[in-house]
């Protein structure tokens, strides 16, 4: 039973907090074009994993940005 709450957990995470980032840079990069929709019933579950995907890439390079400037 705790593998599913763990599973729901890291799915939730992944999916939520870190599709916000991967929205806002798609949205920077192609100067508002895309995505056009985030509605769900227009779009399907690879959007969001994608856009998730660039979420992490784009904040685990903002970290690795911080720390190179911070040294």
């Amino acid at each position: 039973m705790a593998g599913i709450a763990w599973q729901v957990l890291r799915q939730l995470v992944f999916s939520f907090i870190f599709f916000w980032p991967g929205w806002f840079v798609v949205k920077t990069i192609t100067l508002g074009r895309y995505p056009r929709s985030i509605h769900p019933a227009k779009a399907d579950w690879l959007d969001y994993e994608l856009l998730s995907v660039i979420g992490v890439v784009a904040v685990i390079g903002a970290l690795i940005l911080v720390a190179y400037l911070w040294r």
